[in-house]
């Protein structure tokens, strides 16, 4: 179990994580489906959106602590910038096997469950990066799973990657 950094809610607690810099972790066991946490933030323009993620994304070649981007699509037009102070949710690392999933309602972006969550298991969930063939090496996976694909990228796309040489 990482070391205890600081309690979240009534379910989670950040650490520092195997994955990448910090992670959220589960306080005690979690029933599937359940509603664990809001990923909150600024509601802002895609056209914001992208330009926070290009500088994000230079500043994380530099510097492997900072993550290369918190920035969430709401939808066709907006996104939601989740690098704020009181968004503990950006903690939670990506993995091509994750224990919850994201899902939007009435523009707001909540974690659930996918299954039972041991005590003291990292949260994940898959980004769900959308499939470019020139960009998605951009995005390396490190969750360490034993199905893990290698890259960030939504479930429909690892068919495409396997068709590539990298």
């Amino acid at each position: 179990m990482p070391s205890f950094i600081s309690k979240v809610n009534e379910y989670l607690y950040s650490g520092k994580s195997g994955i990448h810099s910090n992670g959220l972790f589960a306080l005690k066991n979690i029933p599937k489906g359940k509603k664990i946490i809001q990923y909150t933030g600024k509601i802002i323009s895609k056209k914001e959106g992208s330009e926070i993620e290009n500088k994000q994304s230079e500043l994380a070649k530099s510097d492997s602590s900072v993550g290369a981007t918190y920035i969430f699509e709401l939808d066709d037009e907006n996104d939601l910038d989740g690098n704020t102070e009181n968004n503990p949710a950006k903690y939670i690392n990506h993995s091509c096997e994750p224990n919850c999933e994201f899902r939007i309602e009435n523009k707001e972006i909540w974690i659930y469950t996918k299954r039972e969550i041991k005590k003291g298991e990292e949260i994940t969930y898959n980004y769900g990066f959308e499939w470019n063939p020139t960009e998605y090496k951009k995005h390396p996976c490190k969750c360490g799973s034993k199905n893990c694909v290698g890259y960030i990228l939504e479930e429909e796309a690892w068919e495409k990657l396997k068709t590539k040489k990298h």
